[in-house]
């Protein structure tokens, strides 16, 4: 299903647009042993001010992560994982030890909490703030697209354009059940905000496709609630869940995992976070994250 653009155009939502619904407005708006530890300093708050827009230097719009950009998973309580997990970027705790965080054992994997040794003790904190302040420049947003009354929601084949998508009044969890495509019309500046006032469920091998130069850090699932992705599960974006997130076994995500008053629970998932070049893998950011 191809929704078409500028449906339900504000959902009900409260409060109005803050940094516009996408460059192209106007356009298609449908819709991992040891407690290892760096002394890079502490994660400041992001370079922009805000949550938010590139501003006048540049066209990017959509929202940025600040001090969590170097995350691939941070949670408010634990981090675990049943089976290996690769990840490529950071762990982190905000209301918790390093030792909440279990499994990673690899030398290569750099976890901080809130015993991290100074000056790290505040990284986390810091980076969850920054985390609280994405989700106030993301809610505001005004809907592009409501799909408040599609039946299934993002259930089959669905192809979303750039803009903010609302489930804020779903009666029932949102389920991402076959592919989702996000397509950008080659657009470097494109983002997608995908939000939900309940639970998200991606089911077994349902798939999250970036068509046309759509790119990874630019992709914010916002639920209120947990995220659920399940078994063999291909997915790009930041997550934002309100409680906990869950990745079942051999699921991937090219984005970061950000939950903001749980844990964090995987197995044998890997996870790599967007990175600043203009070409190369399929995390490759070319604005500002």
């Amino acid at each position: 299903m191809t929704l078409p653009a500028g449906s339900g155009a504000n959902g009900g939502e409260a409060g109005e647009s803050t940094a516009g619904a996408s460059s192209n407005a106007g356009g298609h708006n449908a819709g991992s042993g040891g407690d290892t530890e760096s002394n890079a300093g502490t994660g400041g708050s992001n370079e922009l001010g805000e949550a938010g827009s590139a501003g006048d230097s540049g066209l990017y719009l959509g929202p940025t992560v600040g001090s969590a950009k170097t995350f691939a998973v941070l949670a408010y309580s634990a981090i675990t994982t049943a089976n290996v997990s690769p990840v490529t970027g950071e762990l982190g705790v905000s209301a918790g030890a390093v030792s909440k965080i279990t499994g990673f054992d690899s030398p290569s994997n750099t976890k901080y909490g809130t015993d991290s040794l100074a000056p790290n003790s505040q990284r986390t904190i810091l980076a969850q703030g920054d985390v609280t302040a994405l989700v106030g420049n993301i809610d505001p947003r005004a809907c592009d697209v409501d799909l408040t009354n599609v039946v299934g929601g993002l259930t089959g084949d669905i192809t979303l354009y750039p803009g903010v998508t609302c489930m804020n009044s779903f009666s029932a969890d949102v389920l991402l059940n076959g592919h989702v495509t996000l397509d950008a019309g080659g657009d470097p500046n494109a983002f997608f905000i995908i939000r939900s006032n309940l639970t998200l469920t991606a089911a077994d091998a349902a798939q999250v496709v970036l068509a046309n130069g759509a790119q990874a850090c630019g992709v914010f699932w916002r639920v209120k609630k947990q995220v659920t992705i399940g078994k063999t599960v291909q997915f790009y974006g930041t997550i934002i869940a309100g409680t906990a997130i869950v990745m079942k076994s051999a699921s991937t995500l090219v984005g970061r995992a950000l939950a903001q008053t749980a844990g964090v629970m995987l197995d044998a998932n890997t996870i790599t976070i967007p990175i600043d070049e203009s070409v190369g893998s399929p995390g490759a950011c070319t604005h500002v994250q």
